[in-house]
């Protein structure tokens, strides 16, 4: 049971960059606010090259620029005397003795450079909406789940389908592909039909994870119950899924899912 969600999970993450051609945001206009992410190239005292991640967040505040910086949104340091101009930021972090950034670009691309003793590396950042600490990640999600779910089992269609990214594609292992105009239709004649389910996430099956600069990855194990029309309920499937979010919209969103192992 475990390894084909891990199977799963390991696919969508290796190919996040591909599935989804949907604009980020820029950060309201402003090149210095928000969530940044990309890469942290270092050019080491031998001459060889280390690639890792950066993320950089930054709050603008009048004239003040405030914000923390890292190689993962779980672990960042506070900058020290930032100071941005029309289209560049400056600040320090206190590691390694001191190490002193200076970013530059527009609302949608930052780029620019990380020095300090042996220290030198260069930073390519793209907003990253929707990239959190994981407590608040998984409260986020978890939130939208429980909404989008709630309205699929109302049969709120409108509601429900707000959850939903244009795109949207929705692989399931007894139906097949559905895409976001088909599987709302699919929604539409079940609850024409009467059929009433209300779906049940199985108690510690929940992960979330970060898919930085892009969203976040949401796997577990859920139940759905087909309501009779005296008030009983029956079981009518257990299965395992898979979702994909993006918060690209300004809000949390599907873009590709997968639900299967359905018993």
């Amino acid at each position: 049971m475990r390894f084909p969600r891990f199977l799963v999970y390991c696919v969508l993450v290796l190919g996040l960059s591909k599935i989804h051609s949907q604009t980020v945001p820029s950060n309201l206009g402003d090149p210095f606010q928000g969530t940044w992410f990309g890469s942290f190239v270092t050019t080491n005292p031998n001459g060889t090259i280390s690639h890792d991640t950066a993320v950089v967040v930054l709050e603008r505040q009048g004239d003040t620029i405030t914000g923390s910086a890292g190689p993962t949104i779980d672990h960042q340091m506070p900058m020290e005397g930032a100071h941005a101009d029309s289209n560049s930021v400056r600040f320090t972090i206190d590691v390694q003795g001191g190490v002193a950034f200076e970013l530059h670009g527009t609302a949608t691309h930052l780029e620019g450079t990380a020095q300090g003793g042996s220290l030198k590396a260069a930073l390519d950042l793209k907003p990253a909406p929707g990239l959190l600490p994981h407590d608040k990640l998984l409260l986020e999600i978890s939130n939208a789940d429980k909404q989008m779910f709630d309205a699929f089992g109302a049969c709120d269609v409108d509601k429900y389908k707000a959850f939903l990214a244009s795109d949207l594609e929705f692989y399931h292992d007894h139906v097949g592909k559905q895409d976001y105009a088909s599987h709302l239709e699919a929604m539409h004649q079940r609850c024409t039909e009467g059929i009433v389910l209300r779906r049940e996430l199985v108690e510690n099956t929940l992960l979330v994870n970060a898919a930085p600069g892009f969203g976040a990855i949401e796997v577990g194990t859920h139940r759905f119950y087909s309501k009779q029309p005296d008030g009983s309920e029956h079981l009518d499937a257990t299965a395992e899924f898979t979702n994909v979010w993006s918060k690209a919209s300004g809000r949390w969103q599907i873009v590709r899912a997968i639900s299967f192992d359905h018993h």
